[in-house]
């Protein structure tokens, strides 16, 4: 999805995610993954210390990624950023349901065992994936609904926190449905941290 006119029919959810998995692995040779990598990591270290997200918290703070795919935004940074800090980190693993089982990530990149389903509730910041995020917050995901239903399990103070593509952060509306979990900002590697509103 390229940043421009809003179309007059906004496509629906399936359309959007053919074209944006497509625009992915189109753009995929172009990017410098290192350069992208350290860019998502020196911002989500810089969200961690301008607004002191773990600070008040009591008990061990927790951050919930995921693992990038070779087309998504990489994470290997930032797993690396969190673990220099002395932050547990969790990392979901879809089961054969399609829920999300959540997994500690070593400093190694091994995985302990599995946790479960509710353990995104110790997480205080939850970085998601995403195929594109609105200014309104509203997260297009990969349509099996797993993210959403794990999100639904979340602490009701966590922050979330999407990773995307520069031009996947879209400048008009994407399908929203009552199910789909808002977010509360926005990581680029291009652009860095972009909060969002709340709309009440």
């Amino acid at each position: 999805m390229s940043q421009g006119v809003e179309p007059a029919v906004p496509p629906d959810k399936q359309t959007l995610r053919r074209q944006l998995r497509a625009q992915r692995r189109a753009r995929a040779p172009e990017r410098d993954r290192g350069a992208d990598a350290a860019a998502i990591a020196a911002t989500a270290s810089a969200l961690l210390d301008t607004y002191a997200l773990l600070d008040k918290y009591s008990g061990q703070p927790c951050v919930a990624i995921y693992r990038s795919l070779p087309t998504e935004p990489p994470t290997e940074a930032v797993a690396e950023m969190l673990h220099a800090r002395g932050l547990p980190v969790i990392v979901p693993e879809m089961r054969p349901d399609r829920e999300l089982d959540w997994h500690e990530l070593r400093a190694d990149g091994t995985q302990g065992p599995g946790l479960g389903l509710e353990a995104i509730a110790a997480a205080q910041l939850i970085l998601t994936p995403a195929l594109a995020v609105d200014h309104a917050g509203t997260r297009l995901g990969q349509g099996g609904g797993s993210y959403d239903r794990a999100l639904a399990r979340r602490r009701p103070d966590a922050v979330l926190v999407a990773i995307v593509n520069d031009e996947e952060y879209a400048v008009w509306p994407l399908p929203c449905d009552a199910h789909d979990v808002r977010v509360h900002a926005v990581i680029t590697p291009g652009t860095g941290l972009s909060p969002i509103p709340d709309p009440r």
